[in-house]
């Protein structure tokens, strides 16, 4: 007995030391995981230093936890000695999948029987850094002796200690790739890192499990599950018939908050449509463990979708030579060879033509192209006709004209079609007809025809189906631009043209350098109807601390475009702008590096000069009021920061804002975003967005968490990280529209429609070509892919707008999605069931191809056959009929 008192002595006297006295913890696996093209499947782990250097290389470090096993940890330190260069500061986050330092990458754990970190594709970036529930700090540097030293949260030990973390993942702030800042690994043994922590003895609280277990969505692959988190807690553990749910799809414990946890990622056994036992243990963070809850229930299931067969029509033997009809998305080059892969017969056998009758079939309201292929000799002229309902119907007429491109003249750029046009032997031209499908139009057959003047003719039968689609687009077509045109006369002939095509033009009117004190801030000085020029100088003209501005001029030009009454007599009637830039940013109101004390963190940046932050926020309240007396309360305003700047660089921003790349650049972004909430008073009547863009959303580290804004993601990102984002979609109510670039010339326009329904099918609600206007109008002469309006000179010298053919890709897209739309509410579909549905008729094969780093991306779909899109519309209309 005496002995087991002393041993007691002893214990409580080691424990006593132990709190009182910082102990290390030793690394057991350190690996410094390269993210650069090229080099993802690169290893690391026995490498003797590790290079930690912006998002090209991020360190992962595990740690011998076993001496603070049932310890409240009350301080934690990392400690690595420093190799080359110098770092200033680092993000620390948790990692939530299980590694394996000899065999990571960037692609893979290398402790699943899969490729991918946490779930199959995952990259390590998508269980790190604020993602996949982990927790993420960021902390200066303190050096001293040689050795990096930078605060851990306590709460990250103890999720280690308790098995719900695998480690920490350590990521540089600055993204400056000309130096390589390493750091000592493990097998270094006089310089090995080690996790430096005090700790405490526990209360012994365990904690109460969680209540009211609920699976509240299921589809054939996931679920959605709820809980209300018990008031004590820390972790959850969580089975499915025994099977853990992996660490990434489970939150922290939120005191008595509902919760929702994704069921996924689980072994094809429990993917089945049976019931299951799901169990939620509460773990403490000492590891005290709660009873179980536990509930019965069905976790996957595969709702029933239709899918109904769409019958080819046979073909016909033509009747009349030298005439093709082919869809509005395809095309053949002067040499009468395709582009893309069109079976032998396709100008006279297609999904509208049979070779002797066109047949179509639309919504009403509806716009339906085509393009008539003619060959012959001499001048004839091309009319096309409806008769009976539809014989007053808006009929446009354009030509293709053909640019060379990839060693071939391809037909892009449009001209109206002129009274004549020359025919040739063996080259088409190309007629393009638009009809527009008046919103009332009576449902049925109606009949007209396709005329030229040498007498050949083509039959056109039109069946127009019982649903109208809505006059306003539920998904956005965002085409951007750069730099507002000469006057209001020319900004709203593009909006015509837009709005004919179901898109919208949004232009951005600043520069890069705005930020020196006295530079421009803005370039809105388009000439007004009046003839007199917008008052520029007066519009930026806002000394510190203003409450109001000019607005007049802006009010003057852009009002009839923001409020919809521009398009009064268009086809869709009055259409509020969905899209449009504001002019605030950085350096407007007021030129930010006048007010910069040089510190990287934007919310310590101003410090000295509150003005700074509250003249934005004063006139974005002064803008607002103007929309509310305007009535611009349906129009989509956006906050955006475009600029591209370095705390180097004094005539511009001191940050990256589009596509941001640093810690910094997404903190600058945190700032400003709070700054746009202080000044959106009345967000429900004014829709004013804080637009986002971004190519890298996985390195978000916790800035931008809990934020509604308009992300507008790259294309690579959301084939890269498209779990990472959508999860962000549904846990902060974020839209996103996806960014890239419009299909070449020399490539099939069905790809983008095929990249624009991808999108939609995985939850975005937009795109944005990322540039589309030039300005030069060489896009006339020769291919410019990123042309779809084109600013030509008519025969008197006038400027006058073109567009290009890959426009109405855009409008078939944007149509189709309507159609789905729809459908999903008619059916009472969910997400699940609508992809099933359109991925019946379509193959998605995305390949996204980048140039450079910067690139936006263009999406190509190898595999979107010349038929599939139309039949999933027809698939579509058919379920939609009554």
């Amino acid at each position: 007995m005496k002995c087991q008192i002393a041993f007691a002595l002893l214990w409580s006297l080691a424990a006593q030391c132990l709190a009182a006295t910082p102990f290390a913890l030793p690394v057991t696996q350190d690996n410094s995981v390269v993210l650069v093209d090229g080099e993802w499947k690169l290893n690391a782990g026995s490498q003797g230093r590790m290079r930690i250097k912006g998002n090209q290389h991020i360190v992962v470090m595990s740690f011998d936890t076993s001496a603070i096993r049932g310890r409240r940890v009350t301080k934690a330190t990392l400690v690595c000695s420093q190799g080359a260069k110098e770092i200033s500061g680092v993000s620390i986050s948790t990692i939530a999948s299980p590694w394996n330092e000899r065999r990571s990458c960037g692609v893979t754990s290398g402790a699943a029987p899969f490729t991918g970190w946490g779930y199959p594709g995952g990259k390590l970036p998508a269980v790190i850094g604020g993602n996949a529930f982990t927790m993420v700090h960021a902390c200066d540097t303190r050096l001293i002796d040689g050795s990096y030293h930078w605060d851990v949260p306590v709460d990250m030990v103890h999720a280690m200690a308790i098995d719900a973390a695998y480690g920490l993942a350590i990521h540089e702030h600055e993204a400056d790739y000309t130096r390589n800042p390493t750091i000592f690994s493990r097998e270094q043994s006089a310089k090995r890192p080690y996790l430096m922590v005090e700790v405490e003895d526990d209360d012994g609280t365990v904690p109460l499990p969680p209540s009211q277990l609920q699976v509240t969505q299921m589809d054939r692959e996931s679920a959605l599950f709820s809980l209300v988190a018990p008031q004590h807690g820390f972790a959850y553990e969580v089975t499915i018939d025994q099977t853990p749910l992996a660490r990434h799809n489970i939150p922290w414990i939120e005191h008595g908050s509902q919760q929702f946890i994704h069921l996924r990622d689980l072994p094809l056994p429990i993917t089945d449509d049976s019931t299951h036992e799901i169990s939620v243990v509460a773990v403490s963070r000492t590891g005290h463990r709660s009873q179980p809850a536990k509930v019965q229930s069905q976790i996957f299931q595969t709702l029933p979708i239709d899918t109904p067969r769409v019958m080819t029509r046979p073909r016909q033997t033509p009747v009349v030579q030298g005439v093709g009809v082919i869809p509005i998305t395809d095309k053949f080059d002067a040499e009468g060879k395709p582009i893309g892969e069109l079976p032998d017969d396709y100008r006279i056998n297609n999904s509208l033509f049979d070779g002797q009758q066109v047949h179509l079939i639309a919504a009403a309201g509806e716009v339906i192209g085509f393009q008539v292929l003619l060959r012959g000799q001499g001048h004839v002229g091309v009319d096309v006709s409806m008769a009976g309902p539809l014989a007053r119907a808006r009929i446009d007429l354009s030509q293709s004209v053909y640019v060379p491109t990839d060693g071939r003249m391809i037909p892009d750029p449009l001209l109206p079609l002129d009274d004549t046009i020359e025919l040739h032997p063996q080259q088409d031209q190309v007629v393009v007809a638009d009809l527009f499908i008046p919103f009332d139009c009576v449902a049925g057959l109606h009949l007209g025809e396709i005329t030229i003047s040498d007498g050949r003719k083509i039959p056109i039968e039109i069946e127009v189906m019982p649903f109208a689609l809505p006059k306003t687009a539920s998904f956005a077509c965002e085409m951007n631009g750069y730099g507002l045109p000469d006057s209001v006369d020319q900004y709203n002939e593009l909006q015509y043209i837009a709005y004919d095509h179901r898109v919208h033009a949004n232009i951005l009117h600043y520069s890069h350098h705005t930020a020196a004190p006295g530079a421009r801030k803005s370039n809105l000085d388009m000439r007004l109807k009046s003839g007199k020029r917008m008052d520029n100088r007066r519009y930026d003209n806002i000394p510190p601390g203003s409450t109001h501005g000019y607005w007049d001029d802006f009010a003057e030009a852009f009002g009839p475009y923001l409020d919809g009454t521009l398009f009064q007599d268009g086809h869709r009637g009055p259409i509020p702008a969905p899209g449009f830039y504001l002019t605030f940013h950085e350096s407007w109101p007021l030129n930010c590096r006048a007010y910069f004390n040089g510190n990287p963190d934007a919310f310590e940046a101003f410090s000295e000069h509150p003005e700074y932050s509250q003249t934005f926020v004063n006139m974005l309240r002064d803008f607002e009021t103007l929309a509310t007396k305007q009535d611009w309360t349906k129009t989509g305003f956006q906050i955006y920061f475009n600029n591209k700047g370095s705390l180097n660089e004094a005539t511009k921003a001191p940050w990256i804002f589009d596509e941001p790349s640093s810690f910094w650049d997404y903190r600058a972004l945190g700032y400003f975003g709070q700054l746009s909430d202080q000044g959106r008073l009345n967000n429900d009547t004014v829709k004013i967005d804080f637009r986002i863009d971004l190519s890298r959303p996985e390195f978000c580290r916790g800035q931008l968490d809990g934020r509604s804004d308009l992300w507008i993601v790259s294309s690579w990102a959301f084939q890269n990280y498209r779990r990472l984002v959508t999860d962000r979609m549904k846990s902060d109510s974020v839209e996103t529209w996806i960014y890239g670039t419009t299909n070449h010339v020399h490539q099939s326009n069905r790809n983008t429609v095929a990249w624009a329904l991808d999108a939609w099918q995985h939850g975005a609600t937009g795109v944005v070509p990322w540039q589309t206007i030039n300005k030069s109008g060489d896009a006339m002469a020769r291919a410019d892919q990123l042309g779809l309006f084109i600013f030509d000179q008519d025969e008197s010298g006038n400027t006058t707008i073109r567009h290009s053919i890959r426009l109405k890709a855009y409008r078939e897209a944007q149509q189709l999605i309507e159609y789905l739309n729809l459908l999903k509410v008619k059916r009472g579909w969910s997400r699940d069931q609508m992809q099933r549905f359109v991925r019946t008729y379509v193959k998605f094969d995305a390949d996204v191809a980048k140039t450079n780093v910067a690139d936006a991306g263009t999406s190509t779909y190898r595999e979107v056959s010349p038929t599939s899109l139309e039949t999933l519309r027809l698939a579509t209309a058919k379920l939609l009929a009554p």
